[in-house]
Parts: structure tokens; sequence; C-alpha cells
């Protein structure tokens, strides 16, 4: 009985201690845990449709430790945006202006920071996207990956 009571001490202790690195790695990357299992992160998405217009939308990611993740973004035109991702890669977006786009940018890994770039259609019209969190939340940054891209 002492032994299993040792080793469940043991076994408690040791995960509490995982917590630091992973608080370390969050703040590095701008982040900020709002959960045992969640952690709250700077978001931008730029979008360009092919007739020429844009939006930039900035906000928050909430991403979970299994690679999904929620986002609340707004833009000058679109307005408030809501959004989620799943560790598989389905992610949806919908606007205050009525806006909404769904896309698969495939299976999903949990990082602290990145920028993924997806090109798709959405009501008839042609787009191409930069999604950027964590230290990769910048517009100089997205607009570089969307030239790249390109």
């Amino acid at each position: 009985m002492f032994k299993r009571a040792l080793l469940g001490i043991i076994f408690i202790t040791s995960l509490s201690g995982c917590e630091v690195p992973v608080m370390m790695a969050a703040k590095a990357n701008q982040g900020e845990m709002v959960g045992m299992f969640e952690i709250k992160f700077p978001a931008v998405l730029l979008v360009q449709i092919e007739d020429g217009t844009e939006e930039l939308l900035k906000g928050h990611l909430l991403g979970h430790i299994n690679g999904s993740a929620k986002f609340d973004l707004t833009g000058p035109t679109w307005g408030e945006c809501t959004g989620a991702s799943t560790k598989a890669g389905k992610t949806s977006l919908s606007c205050a202006n009525g806006i909404s786009l769904s896309m698969n940018t495939g299976k999903q890994k949990a990082k602290m920071s990145g920028l993924n770039v997806v090109a798709g259609q959405s009501l008839g019209h042609k787009f191409i996207s930069a999604f950027g969190w964590g230290n990769d939340a910048d517009e100089a940054k997205a607009r570089l990956a969307l030239e790249e891209h390109s």
C-alpha cells in the first residue's frame, strides 16, 4: 500500500513539472496559458481575392494541445469573425458580414507559432490566404508568404 501511494505521489509531482517548459515555450511565442491544455496566441489572417480586394483580420487563436484550434478575428470590412480548425485540418470561418469560408489545411500538429498559406474558392471567387499565429502573427510575414506562393 505504501509503495502505491509513493508511486502515485511521484507520478503526480512529475506531471506538474511538465507545465513549466510549456509555459516558457508559450511565452517565447507570445502565448499565454489559459487552461491546462490551451494557449492563447495573437493571430493574423490576410485574404486576397482575385478581384483585387483584400482583408486583413487580427485577433487571437486559442490552440489546444491536440492540434485543434478556435480563433476570433476582426477585419475592417468583414467585421467580427469566428472559426475553428480540427486536428484533421478541417477549417471554417464565419464573419459578421456574411462571408463564410471552409477549407482543408491538412493534418495539423500542435505548434506554438506558424504560418499557413491556403488557396481556394468561395462564393464564386478564387482567393489566397495566409494565417499566422504566435511569433508569425505579423502582416509583413503574411504578405511575404503570399508573394512567395504566387
